[in-house]
C-alpha cells in the first residue's frame, strides 16, 4: 500500500512538472509574443510616407485613441521630427477634443497657399499684436479635417505637417508648443474651478511683470477671478468649448455666464496667447457689476452723482466756489453750471437765473484734482496722490480696463476714471455721467 501511494506520488509530481513546463513555455512565448507586437507597433520602417498618408495616419488617430498607436508606429522615425509618444498622444487627444463638436470625420484636406496665408492672418489677428506671430512656423503644411456633416463650421479644426529635409513630417516643434498652451490654460481653469488662491497666483504671476503688481495685488487678482467665476460662471469645466488650438493661441467660449446686470445669460470667450518673450498671457476680462461711488468729504457721504442739489446745499458744504461758470442754455434747455473748489470741482446741469446766477442743478460729474480741505474722497479709500498699486487692491480688475470703474443706477451710467503722474500716483479722479462730456 506504501508502495503503491509512493509511487502514484511520483507520477503526480512528473505530471505536475510537466504541467508548470507547458505554462512556463507558454507563458515565454506569451511574453515574446507581446515583446514582438511592440517592438512590431514601435518598430519605424524607413521607408518615407507620402503627404496623403501621413495626414491620413493623423487623422485615424484623431478619429479614433484606439488609433493612436497604430498610426504613430506606422510613421517612420525621420518623419516622427522627434515628436514623442506622450506629445503626439496628447496633441491627438487634444484635437479629438476639439473634432467631437464638429461630427463624423469622413476626410481631410490640404489649405491651399492663400488659404493658408489667411488661416495665418486671422490667427495673428486674434492673439494681437504682442503675441508669436504664426509667420514664424515655416513650411507648414495644414490639413482641416472634413465631417460627414459639420455642427461648428466657424471654427475649424486643423493640425500641421511640415516640410522638412525634402520630407513631409510631424510639425514637432509646432505641436509641442500648441500642448504646451492648452496644457497652461487648463491648469489655469482647474485652480480655478478648485479655489485654489496660492495656486492661481502661481499661473497669473508671471503675466504681471510690472512692478505695480505686488504680492497683495496678485492675491487681490486671483480672489477676484474665484469669485467671479463661483456667482457668475454656470458652465462647468468639461462644458468649455475649445475654440482654437495653435501654439501661439488657445481659445475657449464658455456656454453659460450671468452678464453685469445679473439678468441675462451670455457666452464669453478666454484667450490664451504667447508673447513674443515667450511667457503666456491669458485674456480673461470681464465687467462686474459696479457699486454706486458716493463723494465723500473727511471720509464721510457728501453727494452722488445724478442728484438734484440746491446752491445753498453745496455752499454749506465747500463755501463760495473759487471759480463759477454758467454757460447758457444748450438744446436740452438747461445751462452748464461749472464750480471750483479747493481741489474739487462739479458739474451740474440746470437753469440759470434772469441775473444769470443758478438755484438748483442736477450732478453731472465731479473732480478730484488736490487734496483739499476737507479732504475729499471718492468712497473714502480713493484720493489724489494714491499710487496705482493702492487702486489695484481696491479694484483689482480696473487695469483690464483702460483703469476705467463703471457703475449703473436708474439715472443712467458713471464713470470713474484716473489719471497718473510720472511715478504712478494718482492726479486726478473724474466720476461723471457718460453722457456728459467734459475736459
Amino acid at each position: 500500500m506504501k508502495a503503491r501511494a509512493e509511487q502514484f506520488g511520483k507520477q503526480m509530481a512528473r505530471r505536475a512538472g510537466a504541467v508548470l513546463l507547458v505554462v512556463a513555455m507558454l507563458f515565454s512565448l506569451s511574453s515574446c509574443n507581446i515583446v514582438q507586437r511592440i517592438h512590431k507597433r514601435f518598430d519605424n520602417h524607413s521607408e518615407d510616407v507620402s503627404k496623403q498618408e501621413l495626414a491620413r495616419l493623423v487623422s485615424s488617430a484623431i478619429m479614433d485613441k484606439e488609433n493612436v498607436a497604430d498610426s504613430y508606429s506606422s510613421i517612420p522615425d525621420n518623419q516622427l521630427d522627434g515628436m514623442s509618444y506622450s506629445v503626439f498622444y496628447q496633441y491627438c487627444d487634444i484635437l479629438r477634443e476639439m473634432s467631437s463638436r464638429h461630427g463624423k470625420i469622413t476626410a481631410f484636406r490640404f489649405l491651399s497657399d492663400e488659404e493658408t496665408a489667411r488661416f495665418y492672418a486671422d490667427a495673428d489677428k486674434k492673439a494681437g499684436k504682442n503675441a508669436i506671430s504664426m509667420k514664424s512656423y515655416t513650411g507648414l503644411t495644414i490639413v482641416e479635417l472634413i465631417y460627414k456633416e459639420d455642427y461648428d463650421k466657424t471654427n475649424p479644426c486643423r493640425f500641421a505637417l511640415q516640410y522638412k529635409d525634402g520630407a513631409y513630417v510631424l510639425a514637432s516643434d509646432y505641436a509641442s508648443k500648441a500642448v504646451e498652451a492648452y496644457d497652461y490654460i487648463s491648469h489655469y481653469f482647474k485652480m480655478i474651478s478648485d479655489s485654489n488662491t496660492a495656486g492661481l497666483e502661481s499661473i497669473i504671476k508671471p503675466m504681471l511683470k510690472d512692478d505695480i503688481y505686488i504680492s497683495s495685488v496678485v492675491t487681490s487678482k486671483a480672489t477676484c477671478l474665484i469669485d467671479f467665476y463661483k456667482q457668475r460662471v454656470k458652465s462647468p469645466v468639461r462644458e468649455y468649448k475649445l475654440k482654437t488650438f495653435l501654439p501661439t493661441l488657445v481659445s475657449y467660449e464658455i456656454p453659460e455666464t450671468v452678464d453685469a446686470s445679473g439678468e441675462n445669460i451670455i457666452s464669453r470667450t478666454v484667450n490664451l496667447y504667447r508673447k513674443q518673450d515667450g511667457v503666456f498671457y491669458i485674456e480673461d476680462t470681464f465687467v462686474s457689476k459696479g457699486e454706486e461711488v458716493s463723494f465723500c468729504l473727511n471720509g464721510t457721504p457728501a453727494l452722488s452723482c445724478g442728484q438734484t442739489y440746491s446752491k445753498t446745499e453745496i455752499q454749506s458744504l465747500f463755501g463760495e466756489p473759487v471759480i463759477e461758470m454758467i454757460n447758457s442754455s444748450d438744446n436740452k434747455g438747461l445751462a452748464e453750471i461749472t464750480l471750483a473748489f479747493n481741489g474739487v470741482m462739479l458739474h451740474f446741469e440746470g437753469t440759470s437765473t434772469a441775473d444769470g446766477s443758478w438755484n438748483s442743478g442736477r450732478l453731472v460729474a465731479i473732480f478730484i484734482y488736490d487734496n483739499g480741505s476737507p479732504a475729499p474722497t471718492f468712497d473714502g479709500k480713493l484720493f489724489v496722490g494714491m499710487n496705482i498699486s493702492e487702486l489695484l487692491l481696491v479694484y483689482p480688475m480696473i487695469d483690464e480696463t483702460g483703469y476705467v470703474y463703471t457703475y449703473e443706477t436708474e439715472g443712467g451710467t458713471y464713470k470713474l476714471e484716473f489719471d497718473f503722474d510720472e511715478n504712478k500716483n494718482v492726479k486726478k479722479i473724474r466720476l461723471g455721467e457718460v453722457s456728459y462730456k467734459t475736459t
